[in-house]
């Protein structure tokens, strides 16, 4: 009631200003409180503000980092000063910097100047051929000790002419001095040569590890592919880079990200001490231009805490922030991993009809980690592709819910991919906040349809948009290294559903260009505890913005993956612009 007689003097963006510095007890004399001077303004836009109290804009200021106000250019002239910094946006769409929901960028920074086997078009490899000519290159060009390991990744069985994951023997060729390991592009499977396995001690009668598999051929040999935990033996023989490399390659990693007009990036399961480091040095020396967003996975935060010092929570640090833990139940449909309550259409070569993927740990165990977060009021995402394996943590969630009474826990199922319809009654009964794949319809979408899925299954997955009839809140993500964090193809992808072969998968699936421009601002914010300071533009939020060259609003929906990313800004500081 008190500002009721600013609101009418004054038009309502500089209203949202001046009531800022209208402290006290707000009587008409405060009117003499000088309004703020911005420190830039940006004019002449198309502002899409994600904020339904004001949906469209055409400027705005900043003051200190933040958004001062919202609205017209008249309107926002009246709070230039002398030495505030004026943008001409010259009509170009001005919309809130995108928010990762869910990827690694700890992953990406690891890999980053490895071989990429990458199928097009993201990468040149359709063929063993093609990857015998990269890896040979990569030797050739990078001169190593005998026996030092090599590692690539990216590689696509699906994509690949063979339409099989390589072997030992297909990679043992390739160099008879180094252990060699090919990751697949899910990150869920690997290939290794015959001196890899011997290190790690992957040998015949040798037991699977814990929440791996080791696939054999019918003497019992391992025959080079690897899942899962398995994957895990391995990562201590990889080189580590030197701490300069790791910091060069993050800063590299960081304007990447940028590229494609992320302000906010997730390191979606902080597993490695090297990765822990990188954000703390970073965090210490003042060289994260995006906010990272960490959730360590389960079995190792306790230790990192210890060790490091880490703490869990909402605030960010200098950038930085441990928002909560990462669990991983199940594997990748792509791989043909994760945990159906169906068997695969087509099973992999050696399983049996029946064959139905398969979870990391037990229902028993599970239940433990989610009790034991729970009690200390964590957020948990957890990782599950299958809907058997969603059918365990919303089981595991139910108990830890009702035990400790939890309110606005906002859990994260991480993918929620092969899900069952009465699956998302339960999401949104308990509060579940997914983050869905949908770029999964483009780059695997034929391959779901008819070879791990089925049609009906296949149509269904990242189920946007019932989740959208429903209300239930939900992000959109890359995965981050398994394809790129390219925000404009994701945006794509959700209102599209096209996959490669040009054919729309799932139909009643596809979400508005609005709605899926939630799903990569303010409702990824909300899911991460974000959505008072970011995620829309809206007065007192960062100053976090992405300038396109078009408005995807109003574009060709099949032309959203084409529409530049001009330039990102992270709280006022341009930290990616395109060349001209």
């Amino acid at each position: 009631m008190r500002m009721n007689w600013l609101r009418r003097a004054l038009p309502a963006s500089i209203y949202c200003a001046a009531a800022i510095v209208a402290t006290g007890a707000g009587f008409p004399a405060r009117a003499a409180t000088p309004t703020p001077v911005a420190d830039t303004v940006y004019l002449h836009g198309d502002v899409i503000t994600v904020d339904e109290r004001q949906p469209n804009a055409r400027a705005i200021a900043v003051k200190d980092g933040r958004i001062l106000a919202v609205g017209g250019d008249e309107d926002i002239q009246r709070l230039r000063g002398a030495d505030t910094r004026v943008v001409d946006l010259a009509g170009r769409t001005l919309l809130p910097g995108f928010v990762d929901g869910h990827s690694h960028i700890g992953d990406q920074v690891s890999g980053w100047g490895l071989p990429d086997l990458a199928p097009p078009p993201v990468g040149k490899v359709a063929s063993f051929a093609d990857m015998r000519r990269v890896l040979g290159d990569y030797l050739a060009s990078h001169p190593m000790p005998a026996d030092a390991f090599v590692a690539a990744s990216g590689y696509d069985d699906s994509l690949l002419a063979e339409k099989r994951h390589p072997t030992r023997a297909d990679l043992d060729p390739i160099s008879g001095a180094h252990p060699l390991c090919v990751f697949h592009v899910s990150g869920h499977v690997a290939v290794c040569n015959t001196l890899a396995l011997r290190k790690v001690g992957f040998a015949k009668g040798a037991p699977d590890p814990k929440g791996g598999t080791v696939r054999r051929d019918a003497d019992g040999e391992p025959n080079g592919i690897v899942e899962e935990q398995a994957l895990f033996a391995f990562i201590p023989l990889i080189p580590r880079k030197s701490p300069q490399q790791l910091a060069q390659d993050f800063l590299e990693v960081q304007r990447y990200y940028a590229g494609f007009g992320y302000t906010t990036a997730q390191d979606g399961q902080t597993l490695l001490p090297a990765t822990f480091n990188l954000l703390l040095d970073a965090q210490k020396s003042n060289t994260l231009l995006l906010d990272i967003i960490s959730y360590p996975k389960w079995n190792l935060v306790e230790k990192m805490m210890a060790e490091r010092g880490i703490h869990i929570g909402h605030e960010y640090d200098r950038h930085l922030k441990f928002q909560g833990v990462k669990i991983t139940e199940d594997g990748s449909p792509q791989g043909k991993t994760a945990y159906l309550s169906q068997p695969y259409f087509k099973v992999p070569a050696g399983q049996g009809a029946d064959y139905r993927g398969y979870p990391v740990m037990s229902q028993e165990e599970l239940d433990r980690w989610y009790d034991k977060f729970y009690a200390r009021g964590w957020q948990v995402q957890t990782h599950c592709n299958g809907d058997a394996c969603i059918d365990m943590v919303l089981a595991a969630l139910r108990k830890a819910q009702a035990k400790y009474h939890a309110r606005d826990d906002r859990p994260v199922i991480v993918h929620s991919q092969v899900m069952r319809r009465e699956q998302l009654d339960t999401y949104k009964t308990l509060g579940v906040v997914p983050t869905f794949f949908p770029a999964h319809t483009f780059f695997w979408g034929d391959w779901h349809r008819d070879e791990t899925l089925g049609p009906a299954r296949a149509a269904f997955i990242s189920p946007t948009g019932s989740a959208e009839k429903l209300g239930i809140r939900f992000s959109i993500h890359s995965d981050a290294p398994v394809v790129p964090p390219n925000a404009m193809q994701l945006w794509w992808s959700a209102v599209n559903r096209v996959t490669r072969s040009g054919q729309v998968l799932g139909a009643d699936q596809r979400l508005t260009p609005m709605q899926a421009l939630r799903a990569l601002t303010i409702d990824a914010a909300y899911q991460q505890f974000d959505e008072a300071i970011k995620g829309s533009i809206s007065v007192g939020k960062l100053a976090d913005f992405v300038i396109l060259a078009d408005n995807p609003l109003r574009a060709d929906p099949m032309k959203i993956k084409d529409i530049a990313v001009l330039e990102t800004i992270k709280e006022d500081k341009t930290i990616f612009k395109r060349a001209p």
